[in-house]
């Protein structure tokens, strides 16, 4: 009877790449192939445990092991080998100590008969699964973040959904993917005020590359500051900037050689709104984030602008809110469908920040020349009349 092996496998992956360990020593089978650095888990040991402890030993390398990617099983001449394989991230520089080579080999080209036959049985699978790259959308199954996913559906990009229902997102993938067979469609639900559940998104993406972010995840929260509960405040902090700097960082560990961010702000970040306070200046701290590190990034193929959107025709009461703003909003408001198409052209420009619509570019252009002190006394008079909280 055969002996039976069980040993764990480490898939580094990165923009479209796998991490490849040429054998120096071993059977005919073996030897001189590409495999997964790994090895064999001992008595009491967790594949997790064993993988960092292969790793450190083979190649002095710190991992981090981010979740379970496959398992086959592959019958040799005098053994048995299932292999558990991890997509795992390198912590650490590596050294090559008992490889004849370590190299990075293009997915979309890799040759399995050069790999180990035990380690051949999951690289179809890794092969199908990250060598496409993906423009990740969070908030993707509100009025603008559907409109954003249909718009690059369109183009042919393929998606990485996010938001806070698993069930809206699952409906938004099958429409996309109805309409757009030939895009592929992952989602992964995530409340991006919660560091748990943010952490549990990046564990799900990682390994994917990204051409593209699109942060649109909102909470259109208007009122007083003095009806804000400190739940209110943390929410608002966190959903509308933590949220979006934490998912930025996120998608430029994982960036594609080219990666183009969209951070949906507001005009309403353009200046301090009375009655509108908090919003107001989370919007207008995403803005400056924006533009600030679009210019520590020039160089590097990562480009980020910052869209400014007046009103967008999105929930029913806020469609009704805009009818209250008589012929201006009207002439103001924008679709969602309008939004996302000129911010993914200004996007694609290079631009750093953009105006969806004449109205709105007008009246940034004339309020510059109003007195702040001018400007404070009108938007109190005009926004402390309305109220909402959608959250």
């Amino acid at each position: 009877m055969k002996s039976v092996i069980n040993v764990v496998g480490a898939a580094f992956v990165k923009c479209g790449k796998i991490f490849a360990a040429k054998r120096s020593y071993g059977s005919e089978y073996v030897i001189h192939k590409y495999e997964f650095v790994g090895g064999k888990v001992e008595e009491g040991e967790s594949g997790e445990y064993a993988l960092k402890r292969e790793c450190a030993e083979e190649l002095d390398l710190r991992i981090d092991v981010l979740r379970p990617l496959g398992f086959s099983e592959f019958e040799y001449p005098d053994k048995v080998v299932k292999i558990t394989v991890y997509l795992c991230e390198m912590l650490s520089d590596f050294t090559v100590k008992e490889h004849e080579e370590c190299v990075w080999q293009q997915l979309s080209d890799l040759d399995a008969e050069s790999w180990a036959p035990a380690d051949r049985g999951m690289l179809a699978d890794i092969r199908s699964e990250f060598s496409r790259s993906y423009s990740l959308v969070t908030g993707a199954t509100g009025g603008i973040g559907r409109a954003f996913c249909m718009s690059l559906a369109s183009r042919g990009e393929n998606l990485f959904l996010s938001g806070r229902s698993a069930e809206k997102l699952e409906r938004l993938a099958a429409d996309i993917v109805r309409e757009y067979p030939a895009v592929s469609v992952k989602y992964c639900p995530c409340d991006l005020t919660d560091e748990k559940s943010r952490s549990q998104l990046f564990s799900a993406a990682a390994g994917y590359t990204f051409s593209r972010l699109v942060n649109v995840a909102g909470a259109d929260v208007q009122k007083a500051f003095l009806k804000y509960d400190e739940q209110k405040i943390i929410l608002q902090s966190r959903i509308l900037f933590e949220g979006a700097a934490s998912v930025t960082r996120f998608c430029l560990r994982w960036r594609a050689p080219r990666i183009k961010i969209i951070n949906i702000s507001s005009v309403s970040g353009l200046y301090p709104m009375p009655y509108f306070a908090v919003y107001s200046a989370l919007k207008g701290a995403l803005t400056s984030f924006s533009l600030a590190l679009n210019e520590e990034l020039k160089g590097s193929g990562a480009t980020v602008t910052a869209v400014l959107p007046g009103a967008v025709y999105t929930r029913p009461d806020v469609v009704e809110y805009i009818k209250t703003q008589g012929l201006w909003g009207k002439i103001a408001a924008k679709s969602p469908e309008f939004v996302a198409e000129r911010s993914i052209r200004a996007a694609d420009r290079g631009m750093t920040k953009y105006i969806p619509g004449f109205a709105n570019k007008l009246m940034r252009a004339f309020t510059v020349f109003v007195p702040q002190k001018l400007r404070l006394k009108f938007i109190a008079k005009r926004w402390s009349k309305t109220e909402k909280d959608a959250f």
